[in-house]
C-alpha cells in the first residue's frame, strides 16, 4: 500500500476533505496521511521547513503532497519531482528547494476544467492518486524546478540568515545549521532579527533554563532555534516568519 503525505495550510477546513475524497475515488488502496494542514497562510518557507524536517522519516516509496499555493491559476507550474526515496507534488514555487539530486522532473498539464483556485483538488491530488495506483499520467519532462536561495552566509564576523517558520509552541526556527555555531552550552549569542539586538543563553535544550528565559538552542530539525523556556518566543520578539537574523559575538560563559 503506498503513502500520501498531505501538508497544506488549509486549516480546518472541507479543502482537506474534497483533496482526500478525491484521492480515494481514484486509488483506494492508498494510506493517507496528514502532516499538517495547519501550515502559515500562503507561507512557502513554513511548508519548505515542515517538508524538510518531516519527509525522510517515512518510507521509502512515499507520495508527497504539498500544496501551499498563493500563486494558484497563475503561470507558475505544477510539478512532480523524482528522487532516490520520494516522489514530491506540488506548485513550483520554491516550497521543493530542499531537494538537492532530484532523478526526474515532470510538468502536470493543467486540465481545461479545473478550478482556477483549487488545484489541490483538481490538479494535485489525481496526480498523486494515479502515481500510487500506476495509471496513465499526462507529464513533460522538466530540466529544472524553482529553488529558493536558503543558505546562510558567514560575514565578517557574523552569520546571516533567515528565520523559516514558528512552530506551535512559538519557537522561532531559523536556517542556521547546527555546524555554523560554534559555542558552548551556556555561552551567550547575540542576535539581531531585522535590526532589533538580543542577547541569549545558548542552551542544551529548554529544562535547562529558567522558566520565561530566552535561549538559543539546536532543535529537533538540526537548525538554531530561539525559544522561550514553557513560554511563546514568537509573541515575546514579535515574529511572524520570513524575517532576516544575524548571529554575531559569541560570548564565552567562563
Amino acid at each position: 500500500m503506498r503513502i500520501i503525505t498531505l501538508t497544506t495550510d488549509f486549516g480546518n477546513s472541507e479543502y482537506v476533505g474534497a483533496v482526500k475524497g478525491v484521492i480515494y475515488s481514484i486509488c483506494r488502496n492508498v494510506l493517507i496521511v496528514d502532516i499538517t494542514h495547519n501550515i502559515r497562510k500562503f507561507d512557502v518557507l513554513h511548508a519548505y521547513y515542515v517538508l524538510l524536517s518531516t519527509h525522510k522519516y517515512f518510507p521509502k516509496g512515499t507520495i508527497h503532497l504539498a500544496v501551499v499555493d498563493p500563486g494558484v491559476g497563475t503561470e507558475r507550474k505544477a510539478v512532480v519531482i523524482y528522487t532516490d526515496d520520494y516522489i514530491f507534488i506540488g506548485p513550483d514555487n520554491g516550497i521543493f528547494s530542499f531537494i538537492e539530486n532530484p532523478k526526474e522532473i515532470y510538468e502536470i498539464e493543467i486540465p481545461e476544467d479545473a478550478s482556477k483556485t483549487f488545484h489541490a483538488r483538481d490538479v494535485f491530488a489525481p496526480t498523486a492518486a494515479k502515481i500510487a495506483c500506476n495509471l496513465k499520467l499526462n507529464l513533460k519532462k522538466l530540466d529544472t524546478f524553482k529553488k529558493l536561495d536558503l543558505k546562510p552566509k558567514i560575514i565578517g564576523n557574523r552569520i546571516a540568515g533567515k528565520i523559516l517558520c514558528v512552530d506551535d509552541f512559538g519557537n522561532i526556527i531559523t536556517n542556521i545549521p547546527n555546524e555554523m555555531i560554534d559555542a558552548d552550552f551556556g555561552d551567550v549569542i547575540e542576535v539581531k532579527i531585522d535590526n532589533r539586538a538580543f542577547k541569549m543563553r545558548f542552551v542544551e535544550t529548554y529544562g535547562r533554563a529558567e522558566k520565561g528565559e530566552l535561549i538559543c538552542l539546536i532543535g529537533s530539525g538540526g537548525f538554531l532555534e530561539i525559544s522561550v523556556n514553557q513560554g511563546d518566543a514568537s509573541k515575546v520578539l514579535g515574529i511572524k516568519g520570513g524575517e532576516n537574523i544575524e548571529v554575531f559575538n559569541i560570548y564565552n560563559k567562563g
